[in-house]
């Protein structure tokens, strides 16, 4: 995990919490994982098991952890990057038209979400890992993307175990 600054959280998940979302991510039950995922009242857990998801597996959990009312803005920004949201940003038509039914409408909720604030806001932060030439083509394609989607969201960088 790489740390932009701000202080680092530790010892946020013991050793209970993380068998918890290790239970999720491999569980061979999608519906009683998608349950427990539902259940998760610890943000810092949500944006953990965002981080560690295999998004081979499908839009199930990460479904289940947007509409999590404990998922915040920083874990609603990472999985947008993480399921090649930065499509959405250069090129919101492609996406609509891609044939991609289930991960288009997963990203375009996302993006919706985020933009209309709808994500709670804690102390977590994320910064997506883009580059100054894919900044610099963004902010010239698409002046009106909120800030927040390029420079990232300021708060507590975490430590993330890679489970």
């Amino acid at each position: 995990m790489k740390v932009y600054g701000g202080d680092i959280m530790h010892g946020g998940l013991d050793s209970e919490k993380i068998s918890c979302i290790e239970a999720i991510l491999y569980s061979e039950d999608l519906n009683e994982a998608t349950k427990q995922v539902a259940s998760i009242g610890d943000s810092e857990m949500l944006y953990v098991l965002a981080a560690n998801y295999n998004w081979d597996n499908g839009f199930s959990i990460p479904r289940a952890i947007i509409t999590n009312n404990n998922c915040d803005m920083s874990t609603g920004l990472m999985m947008f990057y993480l399921s090649d949201g930065i499509r959405l940003l250069v090129d919101k038509e492609s996406v609509e038209q891609s044939g991609l039914d289930e991960w288009s409408k997963f990203i375009t909720e996302v993006y919706s979400k985020l933009e209309m604030d709808v994500f709670k806001r804690s102390s977590i932060s994320y910064y997506p890992e883009l580059t100054k030439v894919q900044l610099f083509k963004l902010k010239k394609s698409n002046p009106n993307i909120p800030g927040f989607f390029l420079d990232g969201i300021e708060g507590n960088d975490i430590e993330i175990p890679m489970i």
